[in-house]
């Protein structure tokens, strides 16, 4: 590394100077900067062919050091390669072996965490049934009380777990959403009921009319027919008349009967023509009767299911009071128990609220 030369002179592969180059920190500039500077040392003179071939010689034994320079450092490399090569082989073994043995150690671990991870999910699958978008106003008042039976029968036992306080909020939260499309399920349905009915109404109101008026034109048949029957028995008569006063007298009393005769049934088909109408309207009114008994009734069914909501409402809402004053007493106690021990109260909020939201592996307040 310390070679002085006025001359630049070729450096070999193995040469010291390389070899204590590639040895030390900065030793490839250092050895780099000593070319350069004599080889930059020499004056250039183009005017000689002299002055010429030293350059270019120059320039030769520049690029034959380059190449020594760079031939050694690429066997020391080889050299380093087949040592580095056993390093990652010896790198690898170790690193396979400690992943194999972590995943030994930790297997337990690991197949708890499954175990509870699939628990879990079973749990959040059952809250699932709590999906409010199940039913709504549109589907059948049937349909909805089987799926509120349903819920209704599911208890929130100790088996959800630390998911019981959420399932028992979307469980009363679905209970009231399907009750109240439940309530405008029954609505819409009686409803349509009623408007079902009103068409039969009217349906047997045209039947009626219909019927009225084939009985007034058959009335007016038999009326005619009479009017004409007895016409023709007016002529009939003033024609015989003339054959014998005896046959005429005979005749007449049996027109003036036959005319009595027509009368009463004129006068009984208008009896029963009355007494027809008297029955409709009767039957009108009784139908309007009846009806207004149904509204009525579904009033007080609508009544009757509104104060069983609200009752039911009411249960919730102090269930839900008493279980907050209940998670209240036992959070207090913690704080209690943690100020006992001397963590200052700020501190033991931040450890209740952490363990609170599951940050604190392993450790739970039980409500």
């Amino acid at each position: 590394m310390n070679v002085q030369v006025n001359e630049l002179q070729v450096l070999e592969q193995n040469s010291n100077a390389i070899v204590e180059a590639f040895k030390t920190e900065g030793g490839a500039k250092a050895l780099f900067d000593r070319i350069a500077e004599q080889a930059r040392s020499v004056v250039p003179d183009l005017s000689t062919d002299k002055g010429r071939k030293a350059i270019a010689s120059m320039a030769r034994k520049v690029a034959s050091t380059k190449t020594a320079f760079d031939a050694h450092g690429k066997e020391l490399k080889e050299q380093y390669t087949v040592i580095t090569n056993k390093i990652d082989a010896d790198r690898k073994l170790f690193r396979d072996a400690c992943d194999a043995l972590r995943d030994e150690i930790r297997k337990p671990l690991t197949d708890w965490e499954e175990a509870r991870e699939a628990r879990i999910q079973a749990i959040k699958d059952r809250i699932s049934v709590f999906d409010s978008g199940r039913v709504d106003a549109f589907s059948s008042s049937s349909l909805i009380k089987q799926v509120i039976g349903e819920v209704e029968a599911i208890s929130i036992d100790e088996s959800f777990e630390d998911f019981a306080n959420e399932a028992a909020i979307k469980k009363d939260a679905a209970l009231t959403s399907f009750k109240k499309s439940l309530e405008e399920s029954l609505k819409r349905e009686a409803e349509q009921a009623e408007l079902e009915r009103l068409r039969k109404e009217q349906l047997e109101r045209e039947q009626r009319e219909r019927d009225e008026r084939i009985a007034k034109e058959a009335a007016d048949k038999a009326r005619l027919e009479a009017e004409a029957k007895a016409l023709a028995e007016q002529r009939r008569v003033e024609r015989e008349k003339q054959e014998a006063q005896e046959k005429a007298e005979r005749e007449q009393r049996e027109a003036a009967e036959r005319e009595a005769r027509l009368k009463a049934e004129n006068e009984a088909a208008l009896l029963r023509e009355e007494q027809l109408k008297q029955q409709a309207i009767e039957r009108e009114k009784q139908a309007e009767i009846d009806r207004q008994n149904a509204i009525e009734q579904e009033r007080f069914r609508i009544e009757r299911e509104q104060e069983a909501k609200e009752e039911a409402d009411r249960k919730a809402e102090e269930a839900r009071q008493k279980n907050q004053a209940h998670r209240k007493k036992i959070c207090g106690e913690a704080l209690q128990g943690l100020l006992d021990l001397g963590v200052d109260e700020a501190k033991a909020k931040d450890i209740l609220q952490a363990i609170n939201k599951g940050k604190v592996p392993h450790v739970s307040i039980i409500f």
